[in-house]
């Protein structure tokens, strides 16, 4: 049983929806908690439809848009309804919290329960908002305004006929900024990044010392001194200050002849940075170093930071015009789009990425955004020249930075530019451009793990991570990082707790996934394994996880019933009950009742889960009656925005 799931991925995460809210249900009336099953659903489904989409992680940010944006926006039921949300959703979170279902990256449950107190103060006026109705709610409340019963489908149905005849006339200003809001709300799902390592923080802190253009930043700044420099009537550097900070500076603009210093591409990209960094500042006739910015010149690591963020708004120095008054080039006026773009493709990847590669993929965006297929030969080849050493200049500055480190590639390899087998340039980040890049997809709501930033975490929830986002390699780091934090990995009983949250798990599909994840990443796997099959709780499920290594003819008769349960149970946890009868209905009355009673009388150690068999598909099938399901409650939402990155995100 999986936390995560893609959008497309839509009947595997329907049913864990529905097993999460059946699960959550039982435990919170077990508990005396409040809890309103379908709200937990729509709950769930805001945090499915995110830039994440991980079900188990909750932030305070996360707690106020699923109650104040998708609860009051998109979900259309009686106020007395709505308010349930906030005991909903902090009944939901204990559930998660209580069962290791929790993402340990998220906030602590406490905090975001502080977060729904705060937001639940807000609800009701949020609930009564037009301006937060989503496209969906907004009609579908008119509907209601003008007397149509909103549950039932065929008063909805003409109502949407009356308004399309012209009978019923809606708000259109109503309407324009429902339109409006879906446009600014539209949620792209993020593609998620694999974990990455960073070394220890003195060599991150050193690394930034080295920084060319932290040092150069800094000595630009010095020499303007405190009371700055003069510039020319059009507001830049004198030519005399360029010639003394070409050399001062080492920006590789010695020799060349200029009557502009914007003509120095080196000394026009620091300056421009300088600006962009709020180091520097105009003031009337001359340019002056920012007082605030003091502090930072001091600290390497803030200022490279700084001077990181800026890049991405420095495209008209770093895409420079091939002559003067020349239009900006497509990759200038996709900078904002095409630089984020390219750094995300080479993060976290394992071998260095070949810069050509990268042009072709800038190439189809520009394509994508400009009308380039109706321009000749030689006019595409200029405009493709043009982009490419745009590219080109984008990974210098990050180069000079200390953000991104080159190298040659060599014929045969990932480097081969094309034809001939010509060595071409490679690039990868280094550990300050990884650290400032997995800042920066924080910031986005993206999935971007760090090896060891689970040690503190229960095992559990190490466990239920690291199967979902992990691969094997970064698995057995974390894993390993935990059990030295932890009474080290060298002693056996540092295994005993990830042993002891499986042993806990009360899903079986998720069982498996946790034991197979263990076995994978612990030098003791196969002998764990062993070990386990003598035990009653899991030595059943151990038989289960390896029955995929293994031919028919290779399983004992004495197996076989715990097989067949298991099968049975798990495609219970991940289709849902009416999947299970629905299968079961294909079989002869005999056999389906020798099934039923097979596994209903197996005992398999996963109580809650035979459990719910027994309920949900061996009585109805038994007695031949279908179970009534829950009443329903009426969801809108807007359609969710599907990804539209290039398949060269994908990290699968």
């Amino acid at each position: 049983m999986r936390t995560y799931f893609e959008i497309e991925e839509v009947g595997d995460y329907l049913g864990t929806r529905d097993l999460l809210v059946r699960r959550c249900e039982a435990w919170a009336a077990a508990n005396g908690l409040g809890m309103s099953p379908v709200l937990a659903g729509t709950l769930l489904d805001s945090r499915h439809f995110s830039s994440d989409g991980r079900l188990g992680y909750w932030t305070p940010e996360q707690v106020r848009r699923a109650l104040l944006d998708w609860i009051a926006g998109k979900v259309t039921a009686p106020d007395e309804v709505l308010l349930e949300a906030p005991e909903t959703l902090r009944t939901l979170l204990r559930y998660l919290d209580a069962h290791g279902l929790r993402d340990p990256r998220g906030a602590a449950t406490a905090h975001n329960e502080a977060a729904i107190d705060a937001a639940a103060k807000e609800l009701p006026g949020a609930i009564r908002d037009e301006d937060r109705y989503g496209m969906a709610k907004t009609v579908a409340m008119s509907a209601r305004d003008h007397g149509a019963d909103i549950g039932d489908p065929d008063a909805v149905t003409g109502f949407l006929e009356d308004v399309q005849a012209g009978r019923v006339v809606l708000d259109e200003d109503l309407l324009e900024r429902a339109a409006r809001r879906r446009g600014d709300e539209a949620m792209e799902r993020k593609f998620a990044q694999l974990p990455v390592r960073l070394p220890p923080a003195p060599e991150l802190a050193a690394a930034a010392e080295r920084s060319t253009v932290v040092g150069q930043l800094r000595a630009f700044t010095e020499w303007l001194g405190p009371d700055g420099r003069p510039l020319t009537a059009a507001g830049n550097t004198r030519p005399v200050d360029a010639r003394e900070l070409v050399v001062l500076l080492g920006t590789g603009d010695e020799g060349l002849r200029f009557r502009s210093a914007t003509e120095l591409p080196g000394l026009n990209l620091i300056v421009n940075w300088a600006k962009k960094a709020h180091l520097v500042r105009r003031q009337g006739t001359r340019l002056v170093p920012v007082a605030k910015a003091r502090p930072l010149l001091a600290n390497a690591e803030a200022l490279w930071q700084r001077a990181f963020d800026s890049v991405f708004d420095l495209g008209d120095a770093v895409c420079r015009p091939l002559w003067a008054d020349a239009p900006p080039s497509p990759v200038q006026r996709l900078f904002d789009v095409i630089v984020p773009d390219v750094m995300a493709a080479i993060y976290s990847m394992p071998e260095p990425v070949p810069v050509a590669g990268l042009a072709d993929s800038v190439w189809e965006t520009i394509r994508a955004h400009f009308v380039v297929d109706s321009l000749g030969p030689l006019a595409q080849s200029s405009l493709r020249g043009e982009a490419d050493n745009d590219v080109r200049r984008i990974f210098d500055a990050f180069e000079s930075l200390g953000a991104v480190i080159s190298a040659p590639g060599r014929p045969g390899s990932l480097g081969e530019s094309g034809a001939g087998g010509e060595p071409g340039r490679l690039v990868s980040l280094t550990p300050l451009g990884t650290r400032a890049m997995r800042q920066r997809m924080l910031a986005e709501g993206r999935e971007a793990g760090l090896v060891g930033e689970l040690v503190n975490a229960s095992a559990a929830e190490v466990l239920g991570t690291v199967a979902e986002h992990y691969t094997p390699t970064s698995a057995a780091e974390e894993i390993t990082g935990w059990r030295d934090a932890h009474g080290g990995s060298l002693n056996p009983g540092s295994l005993e707790p990830f042993v002891q949250a499986i042993r806990e798990c009360p899903f079986l599909s998720r069982k498996v996934a946790l034991l197979k994840t263990l076995a994978g990443a612990v030098p003791e796997g196969e002998e764990m394994l062993a070990s386990l099959l003598t035990d009653p709780e899991l030595g059943p499920v151990v038989l289960f996880a390896r029955e995929g290594d293994r031919g028919p003819d290779e399983v004992a008769p004495e197996e076989a019933p715990w097989l067949m349960a298991a099968n049975m149970l798990q495609f219970l946890e991940l289709g849902g009950p009416d999947a299970v009868r629905e299968q079961l209905g294909k079989l002869r009355r005999a056999a389906r009742e020798d099934i039923v009673l097979a596994v209903s009388e197996s005992g398999y150690p996963a109580r809650e889960t035979l459990e719910e068999f027994r309920t949900l598909v061996a009585e109805p099938i038994l007695s031949r009656k279908a179970p009534s399901g829950p009443p329903h409650l009426r969801v809108v939402r807007n359609q969710p925005v599907k990804r539209t990155l290039s398949k060269r995100h994908r990290r699968r």
